[in-house]
């Protein structure tokens, strides 16, 4: 009889637990400790400053009641970074940025996870592409670059990040509404891209304005053209390439994931808070200074923005050549 009175006791306890368990990760609790962004790049670069803001932002404006701590992993095109937060399933307290390689990364390989692995939470801002030269390069104008790339195919080097990377992708797109082929030379960061350009090593370079504006502020680069459909709000002078008969559009998504099936409630409260952060002055700041679009998307949206592009990738990485065969 005692056994089965403490049998009785055991099955009142157990699903008192697991109740309780579920609801320290529901809306009442949620978040009761710091939450992780995991950045999949090292610190300085674009993703990382993006999360350094909005970390900053949330705490200072109280729009969580706990902070965001932010944790880079770089390596593998990101893929060191994806693969440990996809391994955190149904935890709300980490979280990751989210930018093309997120897509591009599985695509190629270099990955065993992807979309299915991950909860979608918010989209903040798109990052846009353009073309820039050194302020003594021989070429002055998208026009003669053009004209000069189909008399003389692959003559002009053009560096970038990872063939099959963000930056080759704007480049293939661009040559291919172009009709030209360049000569592209790989490097391991925007840094690196950047002295190459600086010294002379490269024509060309493929860039983010945030890489790009303290070179163009000092008058030591010409930026050419913009792979987007306006001109950026930062730099108005500045043309699209569509503007110059060159239909290239490309853009850098800048947002957050979280893993596979965490709570509802725990996705809702982290994106509620994130669209409050998009309406703070230093949002606003952080986009001016960096000439980023602003670009909210809740989790939905940019789930389907997610799912749309990760097709088109794949399309473009194979006319590539460098998409992995199954």
């Amino acid at each position: 009889m005692k056994n089965l009175s403490k049998l009785f006791v055991l099955f009142l306890v157990v699903p008192f637990v697991a109740v309780g368990a579920g609801n320290a990760l529901g809306a009442g609790n949620y978040p009761e400790k710091p939450i992780t962004l995991i950045v999949q790049s090292s610190a300085g670069g674009g993703s990382d400053i993006f999360a350094r803001t909005l970390a900053a932002a949330i705490q200072k404006e109280k729009l969580l009641p706990k902070p965001i701590v932010v944790e880079n992993k770089p390596g593998g095109s990101g893929g060191i970074a994806y693969a440990y937060v996809a391994g955190k399933k149904k935890d709300p307290y980490y979280i990751l940025t989210t930018t093309p390689s997120f897509l591009t990364t599985p695509l190629l390989g270099m990955t065993p996870v992807g979309l299915k692995d991950f909860t979608p939470i918010a989209n903040f801002a798109f990052d846009e592409f353009m073309l820039m030269v050194g302020v003594g390069s021989k070429f002055k104008s998208l026009n003669e670059i053009v004209a000069y790339a189909k008399a003389n195919p692959k003559k002009i080097t053009i560096g970038g990040t990872q063939f099959g990377g963000s930056d080759s992708i704007a480049i293939y797109l661009f040559e291919k509404a172009a009709g030209v082929q360049f000569n592209y030379i790989v490097f391991n960061s925007g840094g690196e891209v950047n002295a190459a350009l600086l010294g002379g090593h490269v024509d060309m370079a493929s860039t983010n304005p945030g890489e790009a504006l303290e070179l163009y502020n000092a008058g030591k680069v010409k930026i050419l053209g913009v792979l987007s459909e306006k001109r950026l709000a930062g730099a108005p002078e500045i043309p699209t390439m569509k503007e110059q008969g060159i239909n290239a559009l490309f853009v850098q998504n800048r947002g957050l994931t979280a893993p596979a099936d965490i709570p509802a409630d725990a996705r809702m409260i982290l994106e509620q808070a994130f669209f409050k952060y998009i309406q703070t002055d230093v949002f606003k700041k952080y986009c001016k200074d960096n000439m980023l679009s602003e670009a909210w998307m809740n989790g939905s949206d940019f789930g389907r923005f997610l799912e749309e592009w990760k097709g088109k990738y794949a399309v473009i990485l194979n006319d590539m050549g460098v998409m992995k065969k199954k």
